[in-house]
């Protein structure tokens, strides 16, 4: 008889966490309909894989999930909440960012932009360098890897340099990955209620890019 009421209770309390659970759900997918719906965004609330498309971002870890991506109708771009879990052993790290898609106007080489870390800074005092440019400041503060150095140093205009210094850049808070048609803006997870801001910011960084490009590297 006491069994038969443990398994109850304990029952009882599994139900109780998976209604809990659902409530909580529902509850985030009509939030993340509210804030689409209060900046003119489509919102996709379902949990699914990311893009087939060979960013570094996407290439990394195992478990990995799109989250709440949302985007204007009738245009490509969009952003997303994405994860990746990293396991090692009996141990695992999942990892958070926020992302914005951005469709472009030409074709690229794979490319990426990041800030220095301590593993960059050793391979620059051994004499192994990344792509540099002519502004120490970018140098000092970016490492630039891409598979056609002709393109990096045509993106990497003085005007770019310059925006790429200022703070409407986030200084290095973001990742920037083109590849293809597209580029791929990642940060730190923020908050459901700022993705259509990082969508609005994705897309101005597409007006930064030199209009050359669109030349040299049609699509």
């Amino acid at each position: 008889m006491g069994r038969a009421v443990a398994l109850l209770v304990v029952a009882a309390i599994a139900g109780a966490i998976a209604y809990l659970a659902h409530r909580y759900r529902q509850h985030q997918r009509a939030k993340l309909r509210a804030i689409a719906a209060a900046h003119g965004l489509q919102v996709d609330v379902r949990t699914k894989k990311p893009p087939p498309i060979d960013f570094d971002l996407f290439d990394t870890g195992s478990s990995k999930k799109v989250k709440a991506q949302m985007w204007r109708a009738g245009e490509q771009d969009s952003v997303f909440q994405y994860q990746y879990t990293v396991s090692s052993g009996e141990n695992s790290t999942t990892y958070e960012f926020t992302a914005a898609m951005i469709e472009l106007p030409f074709t690229s080489p794979h490319l990426t932009i990041s800030t220095e870390n301590w593993w960059s800074k050793i391979k620059r005092a051994v004499g192994l360098r990344d792509i540099e440019v002519e502004s120490h400041d970018f140098n000092e503060r970016y490492q630039v890897r891409c598979s056609d150095d002709r393109f990096a140093i045509t993106l990497l205009d003085p005007a770019m340099i310059g925006w790429m210094l200022s703070p409407n850049s986030g200084l290095g808070s973001v990742t920037f990955e083109f590849l293809g048609t597209w580029m791929l803006c990642h940060c730190d997870q923020l908050k459901v209620e700022q993705l259509p801001g990082m969508l609005a910011w994705g897309q101005s960084v597409r007006s930064q890019l030199p209009a050359v490009l669109t030349e040299l590297y049609r699509r």
